[in-house]
C-alpha cells in the first residue's frame, strides 16, 4: 500500500528482496555498498550525518580517503536507472546531512503500524530488510543490520497479532485462523495466538483443525520448555472437542491472550501476587497498596498486571514518576494523566481531587522511591493522604524500593521470582524464574531452551542473581555469546568485590548490582562511557541526540542494544530502563568532568532543538513540532535545569523564549511563566534576549489573570525594547499591554496600544506578528459592537495566516471572522471549521474558546444538550488552563443555561461567583451578557434573589465550578 507521494515519486522497495521503482517501471539494485548507503537512509526519517556512514562503511579507511568513495558512492546513487531525471524526490545533502525524502517500504510500513492499520502493514511486509543480502567485511553495518531486521521483523509479528483479533471481532473467522497459524509458524509458543485459533477454529466448527493446533502446540512446549500449555488454551481445546456448534467463544482477558499495543512482555511467577492485589483492591478498607522491592524486581510489570486484572468498576490510571522531582511535579504528573494541563491555574491538586470524587478509581503511582529519600517526602505523603481523604472511593497502588510508612498502607513486598531447591526437571520447567530466563533467552538464541545439561546451570544463575526478573533478563540477553555455564562462571568471579556496605540498601538490590557489574564489565571502554553519558537523558532519544551526547560512532549503541542496556522502538527512539539508567549515572558520577562534559553536551543539544522549532512552530510544520516537543518535554526541562544549575543565562533565556510558543498552544501556562521567571533571575544575558523573555512572560502571566504581574514585565520589556531601538520587540510587548487593556474591559487604551503596535509592524517583515496584533485589534471592534470595522481586519489576519502556513493562526481568524457574520449558519460553519483545525493541533484553549461560542449559538435555539455538552468540556479546560476571566465567562454561559432550564436560583448563585472572580482580576462585568437572563431570574425568585446571589458571591471559583460541572442536564461569543 503506497501513499500518494509514493505512487508517483521513486520508491525502494527492502522488505524482501530489494528492488527499486518507479511508477510501473522497477530495476533491481546494485549488491555492492550503494544498497547499503540506500538501505541505511530509506530506514531513518531523519537526516544522516555523513561521519555516521563513514564509520559503517569504511570503518577501516583514512577519514580524507573514506569521504572521497562517499561522495562517489553518492553520485553513483543519484544516477541509478530507477531514478529519473527531474524525478520529485530523491536524495537530498545539506553540508554533513544527508536525507532520503524518496518513497521507502520500511517507512510506509512503520506508519502503518504506528496508525494501527494493521492491514496496510501486512500489506507491506514482503520479508526480511534486505532478504537474500548480505554485507560481507562491514561488521558494523552487519551489526545495524540484524539490529533492523530484528525490529521490523517484531513489528510485523505484532501486526499480525492484532490484524488477526480484529478480524476475529469483526466474525471474519477463517482470515483470523489464517494469520494466526502463519503467527504461530514464527512463534509458536504464543498461548494468545494459540487460543485466538482455537476459538476461531471453533466458530468455524473446525473440530479437526482445532486439535491439529492444539496438539502441535503441546507437543512443541513439552519438546522445547517441558511445560503444558495454559488453562485457558486447555479449556478452549476441550470446547472445541465437546461441540461442533458453529458459535464464537468469548475472548480470553487481555492480560492472558490478546495482544497488547506496546508490546508488554507477558508475567511470569506472580500470579499469587497479583490474585493478592487484586483481592485487596476489591476490600472497603484497603485503599492504599504498596509493591515494596528492590530495582528490577517487577513491581511495574506486576502493577500493568493488575490494571489488566482490575474490577472494571475502576476507572484505572498508570503514572510514571520517574522523572518528577517534587510534590508539585507529582500533582502535575497526575493531572496530565487526568487529561488535565500540567501546572494549569492555582489549585492543581484540588483539580485532580475533583476528577477523582466523580467515579471509583485506581491510580498507579510507579517509582516513587527517589521522592520519598529526599527532603520531598513529607509532602508526597501529605498529597496521598489528603487524595485518599478528599476522594472517598479512590484506591492507590504505589511502587517503590521502599514503604512509605503511612497506617493505611498495605505492603507487599517483592523479591526474586520463585525457582527450584531441587535438581528436577519438572520443577525447574514450572518455575518463574527459570521460564523467564527461558523465554529472554530465545530471543536472542532461537534454538535455546531448557534440559538436563543446562538445568543446574541455569538453576545456579537463578541462586547468583537472587531471580529478580530485571538481572534474569540482563543475564539472558548474554545467552547469545555464552553457555550458562559460562555465565555461572562470570557471575561467581569477583562477585564479592561488588558487593556494597551501604546499611539502607536492600540485600537483593545486590546481586542486582552484580549483574549490572558484570555487563558494565563485559563492555569496552567505549562502550561503558556511551552508556554512561547516554544516562543524562530522560524519557528517551533519537539517534542524532544520542551520537551528540555520546561523541561516538553507531556501533555502541547497536552493542548496547543487543545487551538488552538500551531499548529501541519501531519509531527507532531509545531509552533505557529506569535502573540501568540509574547504575550507568552513578558510573558518570565517579568522574565528575565526564558528567559535567555529558551535561553540557545533553544541554547544548536541546538547547540547539528549541531554537530550531521556534522556527516551525507558526508555519505549516507547526503540528509535526509541538508533537516533537511533547516528545523531547522531558529532556529539555533537563536542559533547562542544567542551565539554570550552571548559572548560564543566555541558554536559559534562550531556551525559555524558544518554547514559549510551545508551553502556550498546549495549555502549560504556569509551567512556562515559571521556567522564564527562573531564566530572568540569573545575573546576564542580552538585553533583547532578556526583553523577549519578560515579554513572554508577561503574556503568559495574562493568559492566567495576573494583570498586574503581567504589566509590569511587559513595560521592563518595552523599555529595554526602546532603548535597543528594536521595532519588532517593542511592537510585541505594546500588543501585550493592548491585550491586558481589552481583557480588563478598558476598550479605548487597548485600541491603540493595538494601532500603536500595528503602525510598527507594518513596515516590518512579520507577517505572524501584524496578524495576530490584527486580529486582536479586531475582537476589540467586535466588543464595541462594530464588526463593519471587525471584518476586514480578520480578512486580513487571515490571509497573512494562510500565506505563512500558520494553521493554528487560520483556526482563530476563522473563528473571529465568524463572530462578524449576520448569517447564523456561516458563523457556526466557520467556528466548526475552526475548532477541528484546533482539535488537530493541541490547542487547548483555543478548543475551549470555539465550544463556548458554539454552547452559546445552541442555547440561544434551544437546542440545550448541545449547549450542554460544549459548555462542560470548554469550563473544564478553561479551570485546567487557569484563565480565570474565561472561567468567569464559561460560569456566566451555565447561568444562562440554567434559566433557560427553569433553574433560576442555581442561575443567580453562579452569576455571583462570576461576577466575584472577575471582581478579584479587575475585570468589570459588563460586556459578558448576563444583563436579560438575571433579570428574569430575579423576577423568578422573588425577594430572595439577592440572598441567592450573594452566596454565589462568597463561594470559591473551585465551588463555582463544580457546581456547575454537576448540574445533572447536560453566553455570548467568545473572540479568541
Amino acid at each position: 500500500m503506497k501513499t500518494t507521494e509514493e505512487k508517483r515519486g521513486a520508491v525502494l522497495q527492502l522488505l524482501g528482496p530489494p528492488f527499486g521503482e518507479h511508477g510501473a517501471h522497477r530495476t533491481d539494485l546494485p549488491t555492492d555498498a550503494t544498497l547499503w548507503l540506500l538501505a541505511f537512509l530509506a530506514c531513518h526519517d531523519e537526516p544522516v550525518n555523513r561521519s555516521e556512514l563513514l564509520s559503517l562503511l569504511y570503518p577501516e579507511t583514512e577519514e580524507g580517503v573514506a569521504r572521497n568513495r562517499l561522495r562517489n558512492l553518492l553520485h553513483r546513487v543519484r544516477h541509478l536507472d530507477w531514478m529519473p531525471a527531474g524525478a520529485e524526490v530523491g536524495l537530498e545533502a545539506s553540508g554533513p546531512l544527508l536525507h532520503w525524502t524518496a518513497g521507502a517500504d520500511v517507512r510506509a510500513f512503520r506508519r502503518a503500524c504506528l496508525a494501527a492499520n494493521w492491514s496496510a502493514a501486512l500489506e507491506l511486509y514482503r520479508g526480511p530488510l534486505l532478504a537474500g543480502r548480505h554485507p560481507d567485511g562491514l561488521p558494523a553495518f552487519e551489526d545495524w543490520l540484524a539490529a533492523e531486521r530484528d525490529n521490523l521483523q517484531q513489528g510485523w509479528l505484532e501486526a499480525i497479532l492484532y490484524h488477526a483479533s480484529e478480524l476475529e471481532q469483526l466474525g471474519r473467522a477463517a482470515e483470523a485462523l489464517s494469520w494466526s497459524e502463519r503467527f504461530l509458524a514464527f512463534s509458536p509458543y504464543s498461548e494468545g495466538a494459540v487460543q485466538t485459533a482455537l476459538r476461531c477454529a471453533l466458530a468455524l466448527g473446525d473440530r479437526h483443525r482445532a486439535g491439529q493446533i492444539y496438539l502441535r502446540h503441546r507437543q512443541q512446549l513439552q519438546h522445547d520448555l517441558g511445560l503444558e500449555p495454559a488453562a485457558d488454551t486447555i479449556r478452549l481445546y476441550q470446547a472445541a472437542l465437546a461441540t461442533s456448534v458453529q458459535a464464537p467463544v468469548p475472548a480470553c482477558s487481555p492480560t492472558d491472550s490478546q495482544p497488547h499495543r506496546g508490546g508488554r512482555s507477558a508475567i511470569f511467577g506472580r500470579q499469587d501476587e497479583l490474585n493478592w492485589v487484586c483481592e485487596r483492591l476489591q476490600q472497603p478498607g484497603e485503599r492504599l497498596l504498596t509493591l515494596v522491592g528492590p530495582g528490577g524486581a517487577g513491581k511495574t510489570r506486576l502493577s500493568l498486571a493488575v490494571l489488566a486484572e482490575r474490577d472494571p468498576c475502576l476507572t484505572a490510571f498508570f503514572v510514571p514518576l520517574v522523572a518528577v522531582t517534587s510534590v508539585e511535579m507529582v500533582i502535575s504528573a497526575v493531572a496530565s494523566i487526568l487529561g488535565l494541563a500540567p501546572g494549569g491555574g492555582d489549585s492543581s491538586e484540588k483539580q485532580v481531587c475533583s476528577v477523582l470524587q466523580t467515579a471509583p478509581h485506581l491510580l498507579v503511582l510507579d517509582n516513587l522511591e527517589h521522592l520519598l529519600a529526599s527532603p520531598q517526602r513529607g509532602g508526597v505523603l501529605a498529597l496521598l493522604t489528603d487524595l485518599l481523604d478528599q476522594a472517598p472511593s479512590l484506591r492507590l497502588l504505589v511502587t517503590s524500593r521502599v514503604r512509605l510508612g503511612l497506617q493505611a498502607e498495605q505492603i507487599l513486598t517483592l523479591g526474586g521470582l520463585d525457582y527450584p531447591s531441587d535438581n528436577l526437571l519438572d520443577s525447574a520447567a514450572r518455575s518463574g524464574a527459570v521460564r523467564l530466563f527461558t523465554e529472554r533467552a530465545s530471543r536472542v538464541r532461537p534454538d535455546f531452551a531448557l534440559n538436563a545439561q543446562n538445568m543446574g546451570d541455569l538453576i545456579r544463575i537463578c541462586e547468583l542473581t537472587e531471580a529478580l526478573p530485571l538481572a534474569l533478563e540482563l543475564c539472558a540477553a548474554w545467552m547469545g555469546t555464552f553457555e550458562p555455564r559460562d555465565l555461572v562462571e562470570e557471575l561467581t568471579t569477583g562477585f564479592d568485590l561488588l558487593e556494597s556496605g551501604a546499611p539502607d540498601r536492600p540485600e537483593r538490590h545486590h546481586s542486582l548490582r552484580a549483574t549490572f557489574e558484570h555487563s558494565w564489565r563485559l563492555l569496552s571502554s567505549e562502550e561503558q562511557q556511551a552508556l554512561a553519558r547516554l544516562s543524562v537523558f530522560r524519557g528517551g532519544f533519537e539517534r542524532q541526540a544520542a551520537l551528540a551526547v555520546t561523541d561516538t560512532g553507531l556501533r555502541p549503541l547497536l552493542t548496547l542494544a543487543d545487551h538488552s542496556l538500551i531499548r529501541r522502538d519501531l519509531t527507532g527512539r531509545y531509552s533505557l530502563h529506569e535502573m540501568i539508567r540509574q547504575y550507568a549515572s552513578e558510573r558518570l558520577q565517579i568522574r565528575p568532568e565526564e558528567e559535567s562534559w555529558a551535561r553540557a553536551a545533553h544541554g547544548r543539544w536541546y538547547a540547539a532543538l528549541a531554537t530550531e522549532a521556534e522556527a516551525f512552530l507558526h508555519g505549516p510544520d507547526q503540528t509535526s513540532w509541538l508533537g516533537r516537543l511533547q516528545t523531547e518535554h522531558d529532556n529539555l526541562r533537563s536542559a533547562l535545569a542544567w542551565s539554570l544549575a550552571e548559572d548560564d543565562p543566555a541558554s536559559a533565556l534562550r531556551m525559555t523564549v524558544a518554547l514559549h510558543w510551545f508551553w502556550y498552544v498546549r495549555g502549560l501556562h504556569r509551567e512556562g511563566q515559571q521556567w522564564l521567571k527562573a531564566s530572568l533571575a540569573l545575573d546576564g544575558g542580552r538585553d533583547a534576549e532578556r526583553a523577549r523573555a519578560l515579554s513572554r512572560m508577561g503574556g503568559l502571566a495574562s493568559a492566567l489573570g495576573e494583570y498586574d504581574e503581567a504589566q509590569r514585565a511587559l513595560e521592563a520589556a518595552r523599555t529595554i525594547a526602546r532603548r535597543c531601538s528594536d521595532l519588532a520587540l517593542e511592537a510585541e510587548a505594546i500588543h501585550g499591554l493592548g491585550l491586558i487593556c481589552r481583557e480588563r474591559g478598558q476598550l479605548g487604551e487597548a485600541r491603540a496600544l493595538f494601532e500603536k503596535a500595528e503602525t510598527l509592524q507594518r513596515p516590518l517583515t512579520d507577517p505572524w506578528a501584524l496578524a495576530s496584533t490584527l486580529n486582536d485589534l479586531g475582537i476589540v471592534w467586535c466588543f464595541e459592537g462594530q464588526m463593519d470595522r471587525a471584518r476586514p481586519l480578520f480578512q486580513e489576519s487571515l490571509r497573512l495566516k494562510e500565506q505563512i502556513g500558520d494553521r493554528q493562526g487560520v483556526a482563530y481568524a476563522l473563528a473571529n471572522l465568524g463572530n462578524t457574520m449576520d448569517d447564523l449558519e456561516e458563523y457556526q460553519q466557520l467556528t466548526e471549521q475552526s475548532l477541528v483545525i484546533k482539535r488537530e493541533i493541541g490547542d487547548r484553549q483555543g478548543i475551549a474558546n470555539s465550544l463556548f461560542n458554539l454552547s452559546d449559538l445552541h442555547l440561544n435555539h434551544g437546542q440545550l444538550d448541545a449547549a450542554r455538552l460544549e459548555l462542560h468540556e470548554a469550563l473544564s479546560l478553561y479551570w485546567q488552563l487557569g484563565r480565570r476571566r474565561s472561567v468567569a465567562a464559561a460560569l456566566i454561559g451555565y447561568a444562562k443555561l440554567l434559566e433557560h432550564e427553569g433553574e433560576s436560583a442555581a442561575c443567580l448563585r453562579l452569576c455571583g461567583a462570576a461576577d466575584a472572580i472577575l471582581e478579584s482580576i479587575g475585570v468589570p462585568a459588563q460586556g459578558f451578557g448576563q444583563g436579560s437572563f438575571q433579570d428574569d431570574a430575579r423576577t423568578s425568585i422573588g425577594p430572595v434573589a439577592d440572598e441567592l446571589y450573594r452566596l454565589g458571591r462568597i463561594m470559591t471559583a473551585e465551588q463555582a465550578v463544580s457546581q456547575a460541572l454537576g448540574t445533572q442536564r447536560v453566553g455570548s461569543r467568545h473572540p479568541h
